[in-house]
């Protein structure tokens, strides 16, 4: 995630590993049946550090500096559409990875990559507390034609505060195709998304109107309100989401808002993915 990345990954020992699947109505009966994708939960946890900590119930007090990754995720089929399935598989792999620009990362199982981590924290001299990584992968949004992908991390790895982090994908469902802003909504959008953004900011940020983003300890370039591309299609609107220190010190938190679609009507694309709206 964009708060926090691991610049090493090694093999360790001292592990146990648990892969359960869950009730797939956790995800919702939509999600099982519209644009013919059926999605799995599955859970991966490992944990390690010394012998106390090959359980991964928790460990007795004195006994439990140990360090535990969390992967949670679904895992995509479809009878009558597997090319599309394998495609938003290995995204959701990649991205639990957090291997966009680190192909040696890429290349690893999701258990490879939590070995690492808890390697890390073996060969850390100065580890007194715990560390933990967890990363997710949720289905925020499905129709026939888009999927929104929530990926969110929490953890801990001897900082001085907590590290976390958020980050939408959309999809085309009938192409596996990632989408921008661009694909949905028509030329020359951004300066009318950014109005409507900034109203949907402020009123998330309890702003007034008339109050200075910088005097309210926000920081964008020249002082003027811009949206990011971390965006997600949801069947409120478009939600955008600002992680700690994106435009703010991390006391400030993050920042996820929601354009109303009846706010932003005249940008999305007729005959694109959200064309649907219109109606």
């Amino acid at each position: 995630m964009q708060a926090h990345s691991l610049a090493s990954i090694f093999p360790a020992a001292l592990m146990l590993s648990l892969l359960s699947a869950c009730d797939v109505s956790g995800f919702g009966d939509s999600a099982e049946t519209v644009a013919g994708l059926n999605f799995r939960p599955v859970e991966l946890v490992k944990q390690g550090g010394n012998d106390a900590c090959l359980s991964v119930a928790e460990a007795p007090a004195t006994e439990s500096i140990c360090a535990i990754v969390k992967f949670n995720y679904p895992e995509v089929s479809s009878k009558s559409r597997p090319e599309i399935a394998q495609a938003i598989n290995q995204l959701i792999q990649t991205q639990l990875l957090d291997s966009a620009e680190n192909n040696s990362v890429a290349k690893q199982t999701l258990e490879q990559f939590a070995d690492g981590f808890i390697d890390e924290f073996k060969k850390d001299p100065n580890t007194f507390t715990r560390w933990s990584l967890e990363r997710t992968a949720t289905v925020v949004y499905v129709s026939e034609h888009l999927l929104t992908l929530l990926f969110q991390e929490y953890g801990f790895s001897g900082e001085a505060h907590p590290f976390s982090g958020a980050r939408y994908i959309v999809l085309n469902t009938q192409t596996g195709k990632v989408l921008s802003l661009s694909d949905l909504l028509n030329p020359g959008y951004e300066a009318a998304l950014n109005v409507a953004g900034e109203q949907a900011f402020r009123e998330a940020r309890n702003l007034p109107e008339a109050a200075s983003l910088d005097e309210q300890g926000f920081v964008f370039d020249n002082n003027v309100f811009v949206l990011n591309t971390n965006f997600g299609v949801t069947k409120d609107g478009l939600t955008f989401y600002f992680n700690s220190y994106e435009i703010a010190p991390y006391a400030m938190g993050s920042t996820e808002l929601t354009i109303p679609y009846e706010d932003i009507r005249a940008l999305i694309r007729p005959q694109g993915a959200l064309g649907g709206r219109l109606h």
